[in-house]
């Protein structure tokens, strides 16, 4: 009975990709940089007679967003910024931007450690994301992905 139910939600993947089309924002993933367990766990860098090191750091990957490794790529999206009242129903701090939205079936959203950057529909500009929980397969139907995110410049819209 399930394996039936399943294809019948799949069966309708193209009207969900209509949908994201017409709704125009897109979602960047990244997966979040790693740190080191420990401040003092990495050896201190070789430094030259002047005290500059000797091999410079690595360039960050992703400069525009902070935090962010190497893009996963873009997909299809519904995000929108939670009211004080959600925020608040969802235990929240009132002050903190919350989003929550919908990603893709395609996505590969499904381990922890990332960040997204939403844009495109009405937003003015592009918001950076991080989830505060597990990134949702809706129904395990491999349908959409649902997510509540908290803004991680601590802006809104």
């Amino acid at each position: 009975m399930t394996g039936a139910l399943t294809a019948e939600f799949q069966a309708e993947r193209p009207e969900l990709d209509e949908l994201y089309a017409e709704l125009g924002q897109t979602v960047e993933v990244f997966r979040a940089q790693v740190r080191p367990a420990e401040p003092g766990s990495l050896p201190p860098p070789d430094l030259d007679e002047s005290g500059m090191p000797v091999t410079p750091p690595p360039a960050d990957p992703t400069p525009t967003t902070p935090g962010a490794g190497v893009s996963l790529g873009s997909w299809p999206c519904v995000a929108y910024q939670l009211d004080a009242q959600d925020r608040a129903n969802l235990g929240g701090d009132t002050a903190l931007p919350l989003w929550e939205g919908v990603i893709h079936w395609s996505a590969p959203l499904h381990e922890p450690g990332l960040i997204l950057v939403i844009s495109g529909g009405e937003l003015p500009s592009p918001v950076t994301l991080k989830p505060i929980g597990d990134i949702v397969d809706e129904g395990t139907q491999r349908v959409a992905w649902s997510f509540t995110a908290r803004a991680t410049d601590g802006r809104s819209a």
